[in-house]
C-alpha cells in the first residue's frame, strides 16, 4: 500500500511498521519542502549531565569531610496545637530512625490558602519530642499465624544489631480482625552468628483492624529463648477464640515506647490535618545509636545518609578510633575548605584507612579503568599531633603500581601532601577491583580534609580534554545538572550547594559554581535543579549567589554573604551577567515516588469557606509558583528575572505537568520525558532482531507525534494568550533496568538492549524523535544524558574506544547544522506505508509512512534530513531500501554536502568503534530544486547540506 497525504506541523511524521505489505510493492517515496515556516530559529537541543568533572569517577561521595544535612517532607495526619502527627512509616522511615533522632531539628509548616501556599509556623522539634517508637507487626500486612500456631521462630539479619535486647509480643485476633491487649512482652539478646529459621509456619490472610473491642483477652505465658541455631523461639499459651495470632517486635520495651509523633518546641499556628511539613537538621558524624533502629543498623543506608563518605564505619563504632567534624578556622590554609575538616583521635591504639573501592579491570564494567599512559594524582591535606604516619596505595588491580605505597610523616601546619602515579598495563579481561585510600597511624592526633583522586591533565573537577572536546563539538544550547537532584532525605543546604567542588557529599562532589564555571566556558546555559527543600533563607541566598554584585573594596561580606562567597571564589560579578537565560527547576520527575520525599501528592485548600481539593500536579505548580514569590523578595531579583526560565516537568501519560502550569503562572516552559522505549514505555528490555529494530524506528510517530499533539492541544485549551512553551526534560533512547518498578532484565537481554538502542537504527529513531516533536512546536528538548558507558549514556567508555553512539552525534550534528534556523513545513506526495499493531501503550497506526523529511533554513543555508523507518525483513522478505525524491524551494546552490553513518543500521559503538558520521562533498544536482536519492539505506539518517543557497521567490 502506498500512503499519500499532506502533512503539516504535528503530522509530518510516519511510522514504518511489523507488519503489512510485501516487498514486491513500491517503495518510492516523494516529499516537497515548502517556504512557510513551522517553527523559527529552532533552538538547539540540550542534554542532562549526571556527573561531571575531572575526578568525579574516583570521588562519588566528594573528599572533603562536611556535616550530614537532612531534609524530609511529611504530611500531617490530623489537627493538633503544638504536635505534628503523620504516618508513622513516614515519621520512623519504615523503623529506620530511632526514638529522639530528629530532636531540635528544624521545622517549617505549609499550607494552602485560598490557592497559594503559605508557610504558616517556623519552629523547632522539641528535646526528647521526636517520638518513633511502638510495636511493628513482624508478619506480612494481611497476614497472621493460625490459631493452632502458638509459636513463632525469629532470627536477625546481617545488618541488624546485636548485642543489645529486641523486645517482642503477641497479640490474639478474631475472626472480625479485633485484636487483644498486647501479651506482657519479653526481651532477647541477638547472638553474634544468628541462625536461618528453618520452620515455615503456615500463615492465612486476616485483615487486622488494630481496634481493640474486649473480645479476646491478652495471650499469656509469653517466653522468648535462644535455640542452639542461634534463632529465637517465641511460645504462649492459646487464647480461647482466637482467630490467630500476630507477632510484633521493637527497640524499646513498653514502658519507653512513645507512639509516632513530633511535639514542637514553641507555639504558634495549630497543625492541620494537610499540612505539608519539611524538616531539617545537621548532623556532625553522629554515632549510629543517634539515628539507626536496630533494623538498619550496619545498613548501607545509614552511613549513606548520616556517616562520613570515606570512612570506615560511623562515629563511636567499636573498630574505629574516635573522630569528630570540626569547624575550620576562618584563616584555615586549606584550599577550597568547606564548613568543617576530620578530626581523628589515635592515641588509643586504632589506626584508620581512609578511601574506596573506585576502579577496576576493563571487563568490569562498572567502576573506572585507569589508563597506563595518563597520571593520577592523590592529594589530601593533613595537620597532626605527636608521631603520625601516612600511607597512600591502591589494593586489588592495581596493587603493583611503581612508587607505591608512598609514605610520609605528618607535621603540626595544614601542608598538602600529593602523590603522583602511573599504573601498568593490564589484561582487557580482568575484572578485579581495586580499593584507593591512605592508612593513618601513629600516636597522636591527626586533621584531615580534601582527599582527590583525579587526573593530571585539567584541574580537579574541571573537564577532562576528552569531555570538553566532546561538549563543545556538540552544539548543546544548555547543560541540565542531574547532580543536585534524587538525594532523597540525605541532601545538602545551600553552604554545601554553593560551596567548592569535592565538599558536599550528597551530590558527589559536585557543586553550582563549580558546574556554572563549566558551562560558562563552553558557551552553554545552566539548567539547574535544585531540590524542593530549601528554606525562604536558602532561597533568598541562591537569587544573591546568581545574581548580587559585589565589589571586595566597597562592599560588606556581612551584608551579602552569598555574593561575598562567590567573589571569594573568584567570581565576583554576578553569575547571571554571563548567561543568556538560566533554567530553573524545582526538583526532579516530583510525580515519580522513586524520588521520594521529594514528590508531590494531593492537598486540599484551608482557606475559609474554600474546599478546593488540589490534585498532585496542581500541589506541584502551587509550590513552584512558591518558591518564586519567595525568590521575588530579593532586592536582587530583578536581575535574575531577566535570566531566568523556570521549568515544570510532567509526566507523558497524564496531565500532571498540564495542572501544574495551570497553577504556577510564573512557569513559562512546560517539559516531559520523551523516551523511546524503556521502561518508560512499559514494553520491556527490547530484543536485537528486526522486530526490535523495527519497534525503534516506528517509535517517533506512534508514540512521539501522539504525544506531542496531546501536550499542544491541551496547552491550546488552557493558554488563554499566554505564552507557552512545550519540550522534553529527558529524552533519547530508553531502557529496561533490571529492579526498576520490579522488572527483570537478565544479562543477555541487557546486552541485546544496549546494541540495539546505541546502533545507527536508534541515532535515526532519535533525531527522527527530536524532530517530530520540533515540528509539533516543541522548543526546548534534552538529551539524557551526556556520559561515558552504559544504559542512558552519550559515550563509550575511553577503554572502548570513547565515541559517542550514534544518537548523540546525529543530535550533535544538527546542532551545528540546522539549530538557530527555521523549521520549514514538508509535504509528503508518496510514501511507502505499512500497518503498525496496538501494542502496551502504543495505537494502531494504518498505512504509517516509512520515511520522513525534515528541512531548516538558516540564512543562505538549507538542511535537509532524509529518515528511513523501514527495517530489513519487517515485513519479511522486505529489504528496507526506498528511492526518494525531495522537492526544494531553492533555485541554485554552491555547494552540498551528504551526511551518513559509515556502518549500516546495526553497527554501534558499545562494545568497540564501528560507525562514525562521516560527510561527502557531492555535485549539485542538474536540477537545483530536485534532490534525489537512488538507494536510501533502511533505519537510517541522512543530512543533505545546501550552502550559497538561491531560495525561490
Amino acid at each position: 500500500m502506498m500512503a499519500s497525504s499532506r502533512f503539516t506541523g504535528l503530522f509530518l511524521a510516519g511510522l514504518i511498521s511489523v507488519q503489512g505489505i510485501s516487498s514486491s510493492q513500491a517503495q518510492d517515496a516523494h516529499f516537497i519542502v515548502q517556504p512557510q515556516v513551522v517553527n523559527p530559529d529552532l533552538p538547539a537541543f540540550t542534554a542532562t549531565v549526571g556527573g561531571l568533572g575531572n575526578g568525579a569517577e574516583f570521588m562519588r561521595s566528594g573528599g572533603g569531610f562536611e556535616p550530614s544535612v537532612f531534609r524530609n517532607r511529611l504530611a500531617a495526619s490530623s489537627d493538633a496545637p503544638n504536635t505534628i502527627f503523620a504516618d508513622p512509616r513516614q515519621i520512623s522511615n519504615y523503623d529506620s530512625w530511632p526514638e529522639g533522632a530528629f530532636d531540635g531539628a528544624d521545622v517549617e509548616v505549609l499550607r494552602i490558602v485560598d490557592g497559594v501556599f503559605q508557610t504558616v509556623r517556623r519552629d523547632r522539634v522539641a528535646q526528647g519530642g521526636y517520638h518513633a517508637s511502638g510495636w511493628l507487626p513482624i508478619l506480612p500486612a494481611g497476614q497472621v499465624l493460625s490459631a493452632e500456631a502458638t509459636r513463632w521462630n525469629v532470627t536477625w539479619d546481617g545488618f541488624n544489631r546485636r548485642g543489645v535486647p529486641w523486645y517482642y509480643t503477641v497479640r490474639a485476633v478474631d475472626a472480625s480482625g479485633n485484636l487483644s491487649p498486647p501479651a506482657m512482652s519479653v526481651s532477647v539478646t541477638p547472638p553474634p552468628k544468628p541462625g536461618k529459621v528453618t520452620e515455615k509456619l503456615p500463615l492465612q490472610k486476616l485483615s487486622v483492624t488494630g481496634k481493640e473491642n474486649g473480645s479476646l483477652p491478652m495471650p499469656t505465658n509469653l517466653s522468648a529463648r535462644l535455640t542452639v541455631s542461634g534463632t529465637a523461639l517465641l511460645s504462649w499459651d492459646p487464647v480461647p477464640g482466637a482467630a490467630g495470632y500476630v507477632v510484633y517486635r521493637s527497640d524499646l520495651p513498653p514502658e519507653r515506647q512513645r507512639g509516632y509523633s513530633i511535639e514542637l518546641e514553641g507555639e504558634g499556628a495549630p497543625i492541620r490535618a494537610g499540612d505539608m511539613i519539611l524538616l531539617r537538621k545537621k548532623f556532625y558524624a553522629p554515632t549510629r545509636a543517634e539515628v539507626a533502629t536496630n533494623r538498619i543498623w550496619n545498613a548501607s543506608a545509614t552511613a549513606s545518609t548520616f556517616g562520613v563518605p570515606l570512612l570506615p564505619g560511623m562515629s563511636g563504632d567499636e573498630k574505629m578510633p574516635p573522630v569528630q567534624l570540626v569547624p575550620h578556622e576562618a584563616d584555615t590554609p586549606v584550599q577550597d575548605p568547606g564548613e568543617t575538616y576530620l578530626h581523628i583521635d589515635l592515641r588509643g591504639g586504632k589506626d584508620i584507612f581512609l578511601g574506596r573501592y573506585n576502579v577496576a579491570g576493563p571487563a568490569n564494567g562498572y567502576y573506572p579503568v585507569l589508563n597506563p599512559d595518563k597520571t593520577y594524582r592523590f592529594e589530601i591535606w593533613l595537620r597532626g599531633q605527636g608521631q603520625i604516619k601516612a600511607r597512600f596505595g591502591i589494593g586489588g588491580v592495581y596493587k603493583s603500581v611503581p612508587g607505591l605505597p608512598a609514605e610520609f610523616s605528618v607535621d603540626s601546619q595544614w601542608r598538602k601532601y600529593v602523590v603522583d602515579f602511573r599504573v601498568p598495563p593490564i589484561s582487557p579481561d580482568n575484572k578485579s577491583v581495586g580499593q584507593m585510600g591512605i592508612r593513618l597511624s601513629g600516636d597522636g592526633q591527626v586533621d584531615v580534609d580534601n582527599f582527590r583522586i583525579y587526573q593530571t591533565d585539567s584541574d580537579f573537577m574541571d573537564l577532562r580534554p576528552e569531555d570538553r572536546s566532546a561538549l563543545e563539538e556538540s552544539g548543546m544550547s544548555a547543560l541540565r545538572m542531574h547532580m543536585f537532584i534524587k538525594t532523597k532525605q540525605g541532601s545538602y543546604d545551600l553552604s554545601q550547594l554553593t560551596a567548592p567542588a569535592g565538599v558536599s557529599p550528597q551530590t558527589g562532589g559536585h557543586s553550582l559554581p563549580q558546574m556554572l564555571k563549566i558551562t560558562q566556558s563552553l558557551g552553554m546555559d545552566p539548567w539547574m535543579q535544585v531540590e524542593p527543600h530549601f528554606s525562604a533563607e536558602e532561597w533568598l541566598g541562591l537569587v544573591e549567589y546568581l545574581a548580587a554584585p559585589f565589589d571586595p573594596a566597597k562592599d560588606d561580606p556581612k551584608a551579602l554573604p552569598w555574593a561575598a562567597k562567590r567573589a571569594a571564589q573568584g567570581h565576583p560579578a554576578p553569575w547571571t551577567d554571563d548567561f543568556k537565560q538560566i533554567y530553573f527547576e524545582v526538583g526532579n520527575e516530583t510525580w515519580n515516588r522513586l524520588f521520594a520525599p521529594w514528590t508531590f501528592a494531593p492537598m486540599s485548600d484551608q482557606g475559609r469557606l474554600n474546599w478546593t481539593k488540589y490534585t498532585a500536579g496542581e500541589v506541584y505548580g502551587l509550590y513552584q509558583e512558591h518558591v518564586l514569590s519567595i525568590m521575588r523578595q530579593s532586592p536582587w531579583w530583578d536581575r535574575l528575572a531577566a535570566k531566568i526560565e523556570p521549568v515544570l516537568g510532567g509526566w507523558g501519560i497524564n496531565d500532571y505537568g498540564v495542572d501544574a502550569l495551570k497553577r504556577s503562572p510564573s512557569s513559562r516552559v512546560l517539559t516531559n520525558a520523551a523516551y523511546i522505549g524503556g521502561w518508560d514505555s512499559g514494553e520491556g528490555a527490547v530484543r536485537q532482531t528486526p522486530e526490535g529494530y523495527a519497534s525503534v524506528m516506528a517509535y517517533a510517530p506512534q508514540v512521539m507525534e501522539a504525544s506531542a499533539k496531546r501536550y499542544h492541544d491541551a496547552m491550546a485549551k488552557i493558554a488563554g494568550g499566554r505564552e507557552v512553551i512545550l519540550g522534553t526534560y529527558e529524552s533519547g533512547p530508553g531502557y529496561e533496568l533490571s529492579g526498576l518498578n520490579g522488572s527483570k532484565v537478565s544479562p543477555e537481554r541487557s546486552a541485546e538492549q544496549e546494541r540495539v538502542m546505541k546502533s545507527a537504527a536508534a541515532g535515526a529513531a532519535t533525531l527522527d524523535s527530536f524532530l517530530t516533536r520540533a515540528m509539533a512546536g516543541d522548543r526546548t528538548q534534552n538529551f539524557f544524558t551526556f556520559g561515558r558507558g552504559n544504559l542512558w549514556r552519550s559515550h563509550a567508555r575511553l577503554e572502548e574506544g570513547g565515541l559517542p553512539y550514534p544518537s548523540w552525534d546525529w543530535l550533535a550534528l544538527f546542532n551545528r547544522l540546522g539549530a538557530g534556523g527555521d523549521l520549514l513545513q514538508v509535504d509528503a506526495v508518496t510514501v511507502p506505508g505499512r500497518d503498525l499493531p496496538a501494542y502496551k501503550r502504543r495505537q494502531e497506526i494504518k498505512d504509517a509512512p516509512m520515511a520522513a523529511i525534515y528541512a531548516a533554513r538558516k540564512g543562505d543555508q538549507l538542511t535537509v534530513v532524509v529518515i528511513s523507518r523501514a527495517v530489513p525483513d519487517v515485513p519479511p522478505g522486505s529489504d528496507g531500501r526506498m528511492s526518494v525524491q525531495v522537492d526544494l524551494p531553492i533555485t541554485g546552490a554552491k555547494r552540498l554536502t551528504r551526511y551518513h553513518e559509515s556502518g549500516d543500521y546495526r553497527a554501534e559503538n558499545f562494545t568497540g568503534p564501528q560507525t562514525r558520521i562521516q560527510s561527502d562533498e557531492l555535485n549539485l544536482p542538474a536540477e537545483p530544486g530536485r534532490l534525489k536519492i537512488g538507494d536510501l539505506q533502511p533505519a537510517s539518517a541522512e543530512v543533505y547540506v545546501f550552502e550559497g543557497v538561491e531560495f525561490a521567490e
